[in-house]
């Protein structure tokens, strides 16, 4: 694997700013592929996300399974291999950008199935159980454990244990392709914090993956480092 950063030239802010990619995750994304030598079949194979600075344009970071080329002045691209060799109990902090969401069955007695955002979801749970919004714990709380569930219950299935974690920055996204009526909407959590690596090889699997789900759009990179 590849993990890299981009970042725009003073040219590409400029012409970026003038084609509105920097405001739009559908282009980004257009973007990010075009780094890549693509054949026609070639399916996405690679992680994103972006980063923004106060007064700054922003940058990306990318872990790719194929090495990302600039291919014109607009862009810059610095790019190292990603061999981790971690070892069971290793300690790692991490950030992670996730568009997490639990999946539940319709309520209409159909096979259905819908997906519904953490957050949404746990305030359903205490809609149900408070019906007075003054018993419930404010949403600060509610972000909190929606996320901290999640969190672990991706421990579990890919081999590590969380042993802290912050949450910030729940934002809701629409995105539109050009050219395209369908409105695209989802949501997105920023995640920090320590985690300890139980299965090194599982973890190690699933970190080219991501984690949950709109990883086209800029979700799922889990960025680490050692504790």
């Amino acid at each position: 694997m590849y993990l890299s950063r981009i970042r725009f030239t003073p040219e590409g802010v400029r012409a970026q700013c003038r084609n509105g990619m920097i405001a739009n995750p559908f282009r980004e994304h257009q973007m990010i592929w075009n780094l890549f030598k693509n054949s026609p079949d070639q399916t996405r194979d690679f992680l994103y996300r972006r980063e923004d600075q106060p007064g700054k344009p922003p940058f990306y970071y990318l872990l790719s399974a194929r090495r990302p080329e600039a291919r014109n002045d607009l862009l810059t691209v610095e790019t190292k291999a990603f061999e981790p060799r971690w070892q069971t109990g290793d300690r790692l902090r991490f950030e992670l950008r996730a568009n997490a969401v639990i999946t539940r069955k319709a309520s209409d007695n159909s096979k259905r199935r819908i997906r519904r955002d953490i957050i949404e979801a746990k305030l359903d749970e205490y809609k149900t159980r408070y019906p007075d919004s003054a018993d419930r714990p404010p949403p600060p709380i509610i972000h909190q454990e929606a996320s901290d569930g999640w969190m672990r219950r991706q421990g579990e299935q890919y081999g590590f244990d969380i042993a802290e974690l912050l949450v910030a920055n729940h934002c809701f996204h629409k995105v539109k392709k050009p050219g395209d009526k369908n409105l695209r909407c989802f949501t997105s959590i920023d995640l920090f914090g320590t985690l300890q690596i139980r299965e090194p090889k599982t973890f190690t699997e699933q970190l080219a993956k991501g984690f949950g789900r709109a990883k086209a759009f800029g979700c799922g990179l889990m960025l680490v480092r050692r504790d």
